[in-house]
């Protein structure tokens, strides 16, 4: 507990510091949210790492746009949070936005492919009309 908080500490200082020399849209902004993210749902605070994953979320799909992995990544994690507070339908939809973005980026062949589907498969929701190739 003594590690998160000085963590989340380290964090805030680092969060301070880029946003006044990079500005709030930076990538290092948003993966400092990450990173607290990580700590909050290690500490079980799934809102408060909710959060933090959702403004990480807006600055990657600014920077990087809506179908990069990173975003494809971010939105696992909040799929992961909804599954954690026991919010089965909200997973699914990250889950999903997941694979669509990992189909586009990856192919139907790769791992973090294959892992999402059967994440989604294992849920009770298989996705047979992404296991066709990308075009």
């Amino acid at each position: 507990q003594e590690g998160h908080e000085e963590a989340m500490k380290l964090y805030k200082k680092a969060l301070e510091i880029y946003k006044k020399t990079i500005g709030e849209d930076h990538s290092s902004v948003a993966d400092t949210y990450h990173n607290m993210a990580d700590v909050l749902k290690a500490q079980g605070d799934y809102k408060g790492a909710m959060g933090l994953s959702k403004k990480a979320l807006k600055i990657d799909k600014k920077n990087l746009g809506e179908e990069h992995p990173f975003v494809g990544d971010t939105y696992f994690k909040i799929g992961i949070l909804w599954h954690y507070q026991d919010e089965t339908e909200l997973a699914l939809d990250m889950f999903e936005k997941t694979a669509v973005i990992y189909k586009k980026a990856y192919g139907t062949e790769h791992s973090q492919f294959c892992g999402i589907v059967d994440i989604l498969t294992d849920m009770g929701r298989p996705p047979e009309d992404m296991l066709e190739p990308a075009d």
